[in-house]
């Protein structure tokens, strides 16, 4: 759902430029615009649409002019000026060749200040398709900025040119590959393997910026090896976190499942749907796994679990911060929102983690405060978990129950709907020794009993899994400080966790209302094995709790 003031935009997948580009010049379209950092590339892209079209390309820039050799010298030196050059189309420079050619200018957008330069632009738009046809003279707007001029945006159609896809990021390895200057031939060479790790890896990036994490990376590894995939996927966290928008979740923060507890059901499930990832499965046209929502309190280990998800289905993690989305700007949040698709879409598969989205999103149908801004971001997500037929795998999470649009939990946008409980008291077990083997301490080091450990869990059962993890760090720091020893007593440990008031003590109602809201609605991520009377008698004690008896915590 666009903006109303956005303009008029056109999107085809990376090898669909080029015939994006030929329908619009042969439509008699006289004023396009591009939003890329790619300009050679772009360059290289619109010449060889002009030649089957019999047609020119002419490139013009403040600093140069046009890049025809027939102007050059001073006659070129006024065409310098965007007011001159936009006027000379129709004059002088529409007679270079044969009089129909494309041109090209770059970052013309500086200049729409100038009331000049945006009424030539409105002028070079008008008049009948059918004479534009036949005498092409269309200008190509090219900038790394999305944003035009507000008085400009109606007569100018967007096109998109998509980031490079495998063919090109295969040239661009092999360009890098063939390039370095070394005696010893045998750093220049790759196995196959590698390659492939190599260009997949680079998914996501423009030509210049895969070149140079390439470059990077042959200095610091001295050849192709592969230690340059992790080097490569540091560079590419810092370009994509440029974008305000997207965050990329870095392999040694991707928990394996032996680091998640409580997540036994999902992470089984999971593990069933990554056979659709496989050569076997697309033979047979399986569908990829769109991705799952999960709905539970905070702390219950929503977002850690979609590092594992990404770990385990072997594919690059992100997170989306829906807040960053929005934007000061007219049309800016929408066009933040594209950008943000289109560059999960170039990964051609990862994991996306859209956290806490009932913050950005609750009551959207209903959005009118801000101009209906988060009602059109919020159909543009829908539309594209809608349509998409990649390998992306999205992971939703949501905190709490009211207002969530009921389109979220449609059949068709996600797989499944999952619920994060309190944990079990097996669980807890497992997460409090997972934290500290997390530090260096083995279950069999903190010497506690069975009946301590017993004790421990039972007062324990209202304390998420964030809050343990607080337990076991506050522990350490007591014992540390009494003993100088990193092996928390049993008292400390105790001790430490008194200081915590516990989230679903504090949002008992909240708790509550998440589990009423999901008891018919969603599946519990838990294992099979941990469903069964003890979960019953924790909420018969949480009921209890809230009917204002007394907790063991």
């Amino acid at each position: 759902m666009a903006s109303a003031n956005a303009p008029t935009s056109a999107t085809a997948p990376a090898d669909g430029f080029n015939q994006l580009l030929h329908e619009h010049l042969c439509a008699g379209y006289q004023c396009l615009f591009t939003p890329t950092a790619e300009e050679a590339r772009l360059e290289m892209a619109v010449a060889e649409v002009a030649r089957k079209l019999d047609m020119g390309t002419v490139v013009w820039s403040a600093d140069e002019g046009f890049s025809v050799d027939a102007l050059s010298g001073p006659q070129n030196q006024k065409y310098r000026s965007p007011v001159e050059a936009l006027r000379a189309i129709t004059t002088e420079v529409c007679k270079i060749g044969n009089g129909q050619n494309v041109f090209i200018f770059r970052d013309l957008d500086d200049f729409f200040a100038d009331p000049i330069v945006r009424r030539l632009i409105r002028t070079l738009t008008e008049g009948n398709k059918l004479v534009n046809k036949r005498f092409k003279r269309p200008i190509l707007l090219v900038s790394s900025k999305r944003q035009l001029h507000e008085k400009v945006k109606n007569c100018v159609t967007q096109i998109e040119f998509e980031l490079p896809g495998e063919d090109m990021l295969r040239k661009t390895v092999e360009f890098v590959r063939s390039s370095i200057e070394t005696n010893d031939r045998s750093k220049a060479e790759i196995s196959p393997e590698l390659f492939d790790k190599i260009v997949n890896s680079l998914r996501g990036l423009t030509s210049n910026e895969a070149e140079n994490a390439l470059s990077r990376c042959l200095v610091r590894h001295d050849g192709f090896s592969d230690a340059m995939i992790g080097t490569i996927l540091d560079e590419k966290a810092q370009i994509i976190k440029k974008s305000e928008v997207l965050t990329y979740i870095p392999e040694a923060r991707q928990a394996t499942r032996e680091e998640i507890g409580g997540f036994g059901q999902l992470m089984d499930w999971v593990g069933r749907r990554r056979l659709a990832y496989s050569r076997e499965a697309q033979s047979m046209q399986i569908d990829y796994p769109k991705g799952v929502v999960l709905i539970g309190v905070p702390g219950t280990g929503k977002s850690y679990v979609a590092a594992a998800v990404a770990r385990l289905l072997g594919l690059p993690g992100y997170i989306m911060d829906i807040g960053s989305v929005f934007g000061s700007l007219v049309g800016e949040s929408e066009q933040r929102m594209r950008d943000a698709i289109r560059q999960i879409e170039a990964q051609q598969g990862c994991v996306l983690l859209l956290d806490e989205a009932d913050k950005a999103f609750g009551g959207a149908t209903d959005s009118q405060g801000d101009s209906g801004v988060t009602r059109r971001i919020f159909g543009q997500l829908l539309t594209w978990l809608s349509n998409k037929k990649d390998r992306t795998f999205v992971i939703m999470t949501l905190n709490r129950t009211n207002g969530i649009p009921p389109e979220f939990l449609r059949a068709g946008r996600f797989d499944a709907v999952w619920y994060t409980d309190l944990p079990t008291a097996t669980e807890r077990q497992q997460i409090l020794q997972i934290h500290f083997k997390k530090r260096g301490v083995a279950a069999d080091q903190l010497c506690l009993t069975e009946d301590q450990w017993t004790t421990l869990i039972e007062q324990t059962q209202q304390i998420v899994g964030a809050e343990l993890e607080q337990l076991v760090v506050e522990s350490r720091y007591i014992s540390f400080e009494r003993r100088g020893s990193a092996f928390p007593t049993f008292e400390e440990i105790i001790e430490a966790k008194a200081a915590i008031i516990p989230i679903a003590t504090l949002e008992k109602e909240k708790v509550e209302e998440i589990r009423t809201f999901c008891q018919n609605r969603a599946r519990n991520v838990s294992a099979v094995t941990a469903v069964g009377g003890e979960r019953r008698a924790r909420h018969r004690r949480s009921v209890d709790i809230n009917s204002g008896g007394t907790s063991t915590n």
